[in-house]
């Protein structure tokens, strides 16, 4: 018996150590905290705090209207169209009307109720209006319904100008939509056109017409060159050149050519009545778009943006139905719904 518990309990010895040595294969002792080599302290690793809410960006400030200061030639209804679409669909904008009545200076009130004003732009519309503008040399300006700006000088940097007649490539599309066979027209202008001759011819070569131009210095001038030119075009092209087309000079071209049998364009409906063909003028709301456009892209409290002179897009057309039917003209089909859209 002694030697069977001896066994046992060797036996017994053998199992606990060798559970032991099990336990410690598996429990390990957490590690020691890392430490600073400098301080021998445990380093403490410490979660940044959770993002807050973000503060609101500051509203940035409206921008302070721009006082604009309007002149008139005179009360034209024309003239004052354009100075109500201005004002009307450029609400953001003070303004300011003054009317010249005709008067080529601006009188002492008008002068003082413009210095009270103090306007950062001057549209000026018609050319009084722009000559007067001029004179108030600190204050960039807008002008709009002049034709022979050259002559008075009216560009410079701190001065710009909406054209006066619509496009002559548009013109002349409607032109030919009246009269096919169109293919030769003629042109008389005044001194220093150059660049409106060229923009002329340009839309000549777009629609196969040919083109002769003539330049006179003054309206005997202007007939006698009207008068040379009949027999060799179709049509005749007038101009607003009061230089050079005087109002008596203007009934002699259009009876003139009427009883020849050359259709004329001309730049006012009132001259219908005369026996012109069809008339072609610009579009007050097409004049007041150029001239915001021009306002919306200045860039400096001092200077103007954009070309010498913008551009115009569209334009108003009537026809005499009565010389249409003599020169056996027909409207059509296009050029009818055309009419009646504008």
């Amino acid at each position: 018996m002694k030697i069977v518990f001896f066994r046992i309990a060797a036996l017994a010895v053998l199992v606990t150590l060798a559970g032991c040595s099990n336990l410690q294969n598996i429990w390990q002792p957490p590690p020691e905290p890392e430490t600073d080599a400098s301080t021998d302290a445990p380093s403490v690793i410490v979660p940044a705090p959770p993002a807050g809410p973000q503060p609101r960006p500051e509203p940035e400030p409206e921008p302070e209207p721009n006082r604009i200061a309007i002149l008139l030639s005179d009360d034209i209804h024309t003239y004052e169209a354009i100075a109500e679409q201005v004002t009307r669909r450029g609400q953001q904008n003070d303004y300011k009307i003054l009317n010249l009545d005709r008067n080529p200076e601006l009188s002492a009130p008008d002068l003082a109720a413009i210095k009270q004003f103090d306007p950062d732009r001057i549209v000026a519309i018609g050319l009084l209006a722009a000559k007067a503008g001029q004179k108030i040399v600190d204050t960039p300006m807008i002008f709009c319904q002049v034709f022979n700006y050259q002559d008075h000088h009216l560009l410079s940097p701190k001065s710009k100008g909406v054209k006066f007649l619509p496009p002559f490539a548009l013109q002349l599309e409607i032109w030919k939509e009246l009269s096919p066979e169109l293919q030769t027209v003629g042109l008389i202008v005044g001194p220093n056109q150059e660049e409106l001759v060229a923009e002329i011819e340009q839309a000549a070569e777009e629609f196969q017409v040919k083109l002769l131009t003539e330049t006179v210095l003054s309206d005997k001038e202007a007939l006698y060159a009207f008068k040379r030119l009949t027999s060799q075009i179709q049509g005749f092209w007038l101009l607003p050149d009061n230089r050079v087309l005087s109002p008596t000079v203007l009934r002699e071209i259009i009876s003139y050519g009427r009883k020849h049998g050359n259709q004329t364009v001309v730049f006012s409906p009132q001259l219908l009545s005369l026996g012109a063909d069809i008339s072609f003028t610009n579009s007050d709301t097409d004049v007041a778009d150029a001239v915001l456009k021009v306002l919306g892209d200045a860039s400096a409290k001092d200077t103007l943006s954009g070309p010498p002179m913008t551009p115009l897009t569209t334009l108003r057309a009537e026809i005499n139905p009565d010389v249409s039917d003599v020169l056996r003209l027909p409207v059509s089909t296009k050029l009818a719904q055309y009419l009646e859209e504008n």
